[in-house]
């Protein structure tokens, strides 16, 4: 029995290191794509995100910070937990979500929320760690992922030793021992010889990218206050180790007919309210979803240093995988068949439209794409003539052929 579990556990340990490593090269495809480095596992980083994942889990709880006491409580911030998992530096980022069902859908969330975006997007991290933790348990939160990323450049000057001389400056509290000093015009050559590895402007959705999501639904902190839908965001990032001042011209997005997109917000370093935009960051925030399967295309412009710089570029949104409906009226009538996988989209009627409240009648397999778009498969068997859907205030009614 022993040697049984003891099998079913390497097993588990396996699928799991499996599935790290297929979110990785995940992350990592998009990273290039944008013109950045890869990130490179670290096991430290991911004991770290692996513990904060089971530790949301067990206790019911979505965010950055654990509470001491609380049963497997290992730092209360992301900085204090990669230490215990024997991490040398506190100089880390973390990202998470909860109740995404996998690894593909968690990192697509986060590069839909643009705050988060720049996390996955640094100029100045080489390597992460990833966690997840599952519940089958019918609770209100079911799933999370962690991830910590860090620097491998900083972690090496936090275990070297250095002697205090005249003239020279020092950074502190940057190491696991607070009392340890890294030189800071070192840390400075490490950092930007690490930046000028990766490109100079990086714009996202990258340039021709394709299936990228229409919407961005919440964040925290929010970066459009009393939203809970908008479009996609656009962004473009400048490299501080090539640009030091940059003063904004032109930010547009063109749809699919060449007509601009009118209600949108541009977010800079002076109007974000939440301090997180740098001064070399820069996004157009769409107040309303993009459409599915559309081509969309971007024209910004900018003076860097003194100099112009334009940059135009298309990427493509999604295309729903089932005969797709736009539902616009208060009630629609359709003819379908047996075994058709539809896809409907229910077209928000303002930045708080979601759905919340799903009825159906005639038993047809209902699941959710998003806050405003459900797959819905009429059984080959089924026997029902007339279906039913409520969803949004809006009534569909599928008649079976």
């Amino acid at each position: 029995m022993l040697r049984f579990v003891v099998v079913l556990l390497l097993t588990f340990l396996t699928l799991d290191a499996k599935e790290h490593q297929g979110a990785l090269a995940y992350l990592n495809t998009i990273r290039q794509d944008a013109g950045l480095i890869e990130f490179k596992s670290n096991t430290q980083l991911d004991r770290s995100a692996k513990s904060h994942a089971d530790y949301l889990i067990r206790h019911q709880k979505n965010g950055h910070y654990e509470q001491r006491g609380k049963s497997g409580y290992t730092g209360r911030a992301p900085s204090d937990r990669v230490l215990s998992a024997g991490y040398v530096s506190k100089a880390v980022m973390e990202n998470i979500t909860v109740n995404t069902k996998t690894f593909h859908q968690s990192i697509d969330t986060l590069f839909a929320a643009i705050y988060h975006r720049f996390v996955f997007l640094n100029f100045d991290k080489d390597e992460i760690g990833i966690g997840s933790a599952f519940t089958k348990k019918k609770q209100k939160v079911s799933s999370s992922f962690v991830y910590d990323i860090g620097s491998s450049a900083t972690a090496q000057l936090c275990k070297m030793d250095f002697t205090m001389q005249n003239g020279t400056y020092y950074i502190q509290n940057l190491c696991k021992n607070n009392s340890h000093i890294v030189p800071k015009y070192l840390y400075e050559q490490k950092q930007e010889a690490h930046r000028r590895k990766n490109s100079r402007i990086v714009l996202f959705p990258y340039p021709d990218a394709k299936n990228v999501s229409p919407v961005f639904y919440t964040e925290h902190p929010h970066p459009l206050p009393g939203s809970k839908v908008s479009g996609y965001p656009v962004s473009v990032q400048f490299n501080p180790a090539f640009y030091k001042k940059i003063k904004l011209k032109k930010f547009r997005l063109f749809d699919a007919e060449g007509k601009a997109v009118e209600k949108y917000k541009i977010l800079t370093h002076r109007n974000d309210k939440n301090h997180r935009f740098t001064t070399l960051q820069f996004a157009f925030m769409p107040l309303k979803r993009l459409e599915y399967d559309a081509t969309y295309q971007v024209e910004f412009e900018a003076i860097a240093d003194g100099k112009r710089v334009k940059k135009y570029w298309k990427f493509k949104t999604k295309k729903p995988q089932g005969i797709y409906y736009k539902i616009t009226k208060k009630r629609t009538e359709l003819n379908v068949k047996r075994g058709e996988r539809m896809v409907f989209y229910f077209e928000p009627k303002s930045n708080k439209d979601v759905l919340r409240g799903i009825y159906s009648t005639g038993g047809p397999d209902i699941s959710s794409l998003d806050q405003n778009t459900l797959l819905v498969t009429i059984p080959k068997k089924s026997s029902a003539k007339k279906i039913i859907l409520k969803a949004g205030g809006r009534r569909v009614t599928l008649s079976v052929l």
